[in-house]
């Protein structure tokens, strides 16, 4: 990472690639591209912490395709070529050689990766203002806003990992009882760290599928949408829907998961959610199960964002 960082610094980059064509700036970022992928992947591969693994895992993947977009996007252009070497180091970043075991391991690598993250931003943003191709332009703008959500999905997991880390034991055997968070990515990876062999049911917001292909094992997934779908929950309704995630929690030592509790504030109220959450959250601490709860706090009122937590152990 130091080289990548002092090149930022002293616009070594930015000063050779600001003026070059298509050609040498597609063949600079491909090769980049791969390194990052080989770098994910071994942090993966040293990680014991499932969401780690997990996001680590996904960002290797998603370096590899942008890799393969970036050259097919230069054989477009040159079809009867390949990419070129040019003067100017590739990106070195070396993975820790060992497996990550302490929260404080972790967390220092998630600070490399946010940082590097943050710095291809500005350089994918310097390259697109400065860029006189207009489909160049196009991709490295979609690369600068790729590299921000990298960067705040790891945000996500390293706060989560910050907040447990004066009590590791959360990490993967926590008390059965309500969580809350205050997004749903951090409640995810929570899932993901305690999952093991436990039944998992989550309440979502978000695309079915796109959830089901988070984790590694088979989860149920319930859609929140007035779609009148299989699989579906409408927010109008959802206390309909009360007696079925009951008698899930009472199969104990099952994980009930309800993203997007913003949503449901709106459509039926605080009222009458509190009054549902509360009633799950006993019946998993009966059943020694698990209710993780999770929206944006912001959208609450002072006082009904204080009875959340009050309620439910807020983690992040």
């Amino acid at each position: 990472m130091e080289i990548w960082s002092h090149l930022i610094q002293n616009d070594q980059i930015i000063k050779y690639l600001k003026d070059k064509s298509p050609k040498e700036i597609l063949s600079y970022l491909i090769p980049n591209k791969e390194k990052e992928s080989e770098y994910y992947k071994k942090l993966a591969e040293n990680c014991q912490i499932e969401s780690a693994k997990a996001l680590f895992s996904m960002l290797s993947e998603e370096n590899l395709k942008h890799r393969d977009e970036l050259y097919n996007e230069f054989k477009l252009l040159y079809p009867e070529e390949e990419p070129i070497e040019l003067d100017l180091p590739l990106l070195e970043i070396k993975p820790p050689q060992k497996t990550l075991t302490s929260v404080t391991e972790y967390l220092k690598v998630l600070r490399v990766c946010m940082n590097n993250e943050l710095l291809e931003k500005e350089i994918y943003e310097i390259l697109a203002r400065v860029s006189i191709d207009e489909k160049l332009k196009l991709i490295l703008s979609q690369m600068s806003r790729k590299a921000q959500q990298h960067y705040e999905e790891l945000k996500e997991l390293y706060d989560l990992l910050l907040a447990l880390s004066e009590d590791e034991v959360k990490l993967k055997e926590p008390s059965p009882r309500g969580y809350l968070f205050s997004s749903k990515f951090k409640s995810r990876y929570f899932l993901m760290n305690i999952l093991d062999n436990r039944k998992s049911m989550v309440i979502t917001r978000d695309d079915p599928e796109t959830i089901k292909g988070l984790f590694k094992k088979e989860i149920e997934v319930y859609w929140i949408t007035n779609v009148p779908v299989i699989g579906s929950i409408s927010p109008e309704r959802f206390e309909d829907s009360k007696k079925f995630m009951i008698d899930f929690l009472k199969q104990g030592n099952t994980i009930l998961a309800i993203e997007g509790i913003e949503h449901l504030n709106a459509k039926i109220g605080f009222k009458k959610l509190f009054e549902i959450l509360t009633y799950l959250k006993d019946h998993a601490i009966v059943s020694k199960s698990f209710l993780l709860i999770s929206g944006d706090l912001n959208t609450f009122e002072e006082k009904n964002k204080g009875l959340l937590i009050s309620e439910f152990e807020f983690i992040s």
